[in-house]
């Protein structure tokens, strides 16, 4: 019989989620690593704090990040 082969975390979404303790998860805005000098600062500081991931995505990122 052949071996299962275990699913492989999705690194890049990996590193910009958090699982909160309620199992929730916390993603980093997109934009914000570079080429931020044509963006207003409003713009910039708005992507300071992580957004809530929707209910309706929480599904398929717990598969690709295995947990």
């Amino acid at each position: 019989m052949a071996k299962k082969v275990k699913p492989k975390t999705h690194k890049g979404l990996a590193k910009v989620t958090k699982v909160r303790k309620s199992g929730s998860i916390a993603i980093q805005h997109a934009n914000k690593n570079h080429q931020t000098t044509n963006r207003s600062n409003a713009s910039r500081r708005r992507r300071h704090h992580k957004a809530e991931l929707h209910g309706s995505d929480l599904k398929r990122v717990n598969t690709l990040i295995n947990k």
